[in-house]
């Protein structure tokens, strides 16, 4: 079995929706992968321990996801959280997409469970994210929270592998 895939999902063109893919390649380099070009997701080549870019989480990703122990998945957020990086713990929860293949964190860790048949262990970290335009790049304000999230992703790793999750 592998040990943890970081998922990190958003949309380039948006500006900061994008904000996963900048820390999917920060953690790629300190786990001692190639950085992603814009055009990989890195799913032709799962490894252990490794971090990939999807435009969104999907049921057919939970296929890629199933062999993983630990799952992170990786996000921009716009909500009225006032923290620029928001980390918790997943659970498990059905809740039938809105979008025929648009899944909320929970029912995509539901859907992994249920393809794998186990349970693993999983977080979500979240960035704030301050401008959505029709652009490329991160704002200022998003960008310099890229490294912290990138820290907090490997702490959490470290964390749940020290607690044998």
């Amino acid at each position: 079995m592998r040990q943890t895939l970081i998922i990190g999902y958003g949309n380039l063109d948006r500006g900061d929706d994008g904000a996963a893919f900048h820390v999917v390649n920060r953690l790629r380099e300190r786990l001692g992968h190639r950085p992603l070009p814009e055009d990989d997701s890195g799913l032709e080549k799962l490894e252990a321990d490794t971090a990939v870019f999807v435009p969104q989480l999907t049921p057919e990703l939970a296929v890629d996801a199933a062999p993983y122990h630990r799952l992170v998945l990786v996000d921009a957020h716009v909500t009225a959280e006032v923290r620029p990086v928001v980390y918790l713990r997943l659970h498990p929860e059905y809740q039938p997409p809105v979008v025929s293949h648009v899944l909320s964190p929970a029912m995509f860790l539901w859907l992994v469970q249920a393809v794998s048949g186990r349970t693993c262990t999983a977080f979500l970290v979240s960035l704030r994210g301050h401008c959505f335009a029709l652009q490329r790049g991160l704002s200022p304000e998003t960008s310099v929270w890229v490294d912290p999230a990138a820290d907090r992703v490997l702490k959490l790793i470290h964390a749940a592998a020290v607690a044998g999750m």
